[in-house]
């Protein structure tokens, strides 16, 4: 996860989100009585004191007006305050989506993760598969661009043909790729941080009429959820925290975890690939990742070109190879791309990689997520305690295969905008608010232990009300990706306030 110029290896990346369109239309009814517990915040009457300067945000009514080409679907825009400091002057739009409850409870606002993912694009492509009839039955499902990222005050800094030469290696430094983003967006760039974002959130919460936040949030959407309960603890009402970040970890610590566990991510599919015919990394374990290293290094030294004149090299492998350690279903993509490319042809691995970084058929990006990405981490982390060669030392070390990828300078000391924010544990959860932290034993991206850190923080002395899952198996964050025991336990939490038994495990 690089705060540096090179497309950036997110914390998130749903590939599912980029295919799937949601195309179920949701009809809205009358509110009706239910004889399960409604969800806390539907029917309460309190919420945590605003501050003077901020009323008239808070007093903001939402106009929903029917999404443009979407059925079923409504989008708003909702005042916010640009710096929490200075309330009353320049205002920005906070871009939200619903999808309507059949019988509403309540509002579930969900986040994708990134930092740079769209909230909107996750209701509006895959709202229907993502999340289960059940919750959609019973919470209007709320999506929501944070500011700097899709519709909200969107940082763009550089050009389609400059992600491109920046996947291919061609990196600007952070100095220059700051240059850029200041220039248009010089104003906005010292106010991108996650902090203002949890604020901006607490405005959206009251200003679709909620009482409390009910959420859901994938990856980075945790570290989002965490600064919120830490700010707004007695307005969170039930929070379900999937593939979670550690909020003390700085951004090198970050790089180095998620490089152990993508270098054992490609180990195990290299050993599963090793058991199929032909593979075209045979041998398994070792001898596996050394094929495998060897048709990098070819690339590096002779790139190959691509029909649209593009450059295929050990970058672009790269890029293609972390697709399926995020989602196991392109395990088989992975091996026929290989295959293909010992005939001399990378096109589908090349497909795999422009997947992964959010590139059309027309050679456009589908957002601004990758400067997004850089622009929020540099104002979330302090600079790193390693430097550049110490890192790159380290990810050689430990993750020969694929740190060399996911290194370069994490570095901000040149950004145009000063970091604000502080290394530490998440507060504890407010006494009246539950949690439901979910984490994946062979998730590369954001690894087993830092579900398990943030659950001990947000319980702190007490673990009632805080609850850890764990799902045993592969892939990027649990819910929404088929398995039937984390959808059941989820929406129990969510829906009734069922707490899954201590150590459950799916």
């Amino acid at each position: 996860m690089s705060t540096g110029s090179t497309p950036p290896r997110r914390t998130v990346l749903r590939p599912r989100g980029a295919f799937i369109r949601a195309v179920a239309a949701i009809a809205a009814l009358a509110l009706t009585t239910s004889c399960t517990p409604p969800a806390p915040g539907a029917d309460e009457t309190y919420a945590a004191p605003v501050p003077d300067a901020l009323e008239d945000y808070y007093e903001q009514s939402t106009q929903w007006e029917p999404c443009e080409g979407e059925s079923g679907l409504e989008c708003a825009e909702i005042e916010v305050p640009l710096d929490y400091d200075a309330p009353d002057e320049e205002r920005i739009s906070i871009a939200v989506i619903r999808q309507k409850a059949l019988m509403p409870r309540g509002s579930l606002f969900v986040n994708p993760g990134g930092p740079g993912a769209s909230g909107v694009d996750l209701v509006k492509n895959s709202g229907s598969t993502t999340f289960s009839s059940s919750l959609r039955e019973k919470f209007h499902l709320v999506g929501f661009d944070p500011r700097g990222v899709g519709r909200s005050a969107p940082v763009e800094c550089r050009s389609d043909a400059q992600l491109d030469a920046s996947r291919a290696g061609d990196s600007l430094s952070i100095g220059q790729l700051g240059a850029l983003c200041a220039e248009a967006n010089a104003r906005v760039l010292p106010h991108l941080d996650t902090g203002s974002a949890a604020r901006d959130l607490d405005i959206l919460r009251a200003a679709v009429g909620d009482k409390r936040l009910n959420y859901l949030g994938f990856s980075y959407g945790t570290k989002l959820g965490a600064a919120y309960s830490d700010r707004f603890g007695e307005n969170v009402g039930r929070m379900v925290l999937d593939g979670a970040m550690n909020p003390m970890l700085g951004i090198d610590q970050v790089t180095t975890g998620q490089a152990q566990r993508f270098e054992q991510a490609v180990r195990e599919w290299v050993d599963w690939c090793d058991d199929i015919r032909d593979c075209p990394v045979d041998g398994g374990g070792e001898a596996g990742l050394a094929e495998l290293e060897k048709i990098m290094d070819r690339l590096g030294q002779d790139p190959m070109t691509t029909a649209d004149g593009r450059r295929f090299d050990d970058h672009e492998l790269a890029n293609a190879l972390l697709l399926p350690m995020y989602d196991d279903g392109w395990w088989d993509s992975m091996v026929a791309g290989l295959m293909d490319l010992e005939e001399g042809d990378p096109e589908a691995l090349m497909s795999m990689a422009d997947a992964r970084s959010g590139r059309l058929d027309d050679g456009t990006y589908a957002d601004n997520s990758w400067d997004a990405f850089t622009a929020i981490n540099c104002l979330d982390y302090p600079e790193p305690a390693l430097s550049g060669a110490e890192l790159d030392r380290t990810l050689d070390d430990i993750s020969p295969t694929i740190g060399w990828y996911l290194g370069g300078s994490l570095s901000c000391a040149d950004w145009p905008a000063d970091p604000v924010g502080k290394l530490g544990p998440a507060e504890p959860l407010n006494e009246n608010s539950e949690a439901l932290v979910v984490g994946t034993t062979g998730d590369p991206a954001t690894p087993y232990e830092w579900s398990q850190a943030l659950a001990d923080q947000l319980a702190g002395e007490d673990r009632s009300n805080v609850h850890l899952l764990t799902y045993d198996g592969a892939g990027h964050t649990a819910y929404g990706r088929s398995n039937d025991c984390v959808t059941r336990v989820v929406d129990g939490f969510l829906l009734d306030g069922e707490a899954p038994e201590p150590a459950k495990v799916c």
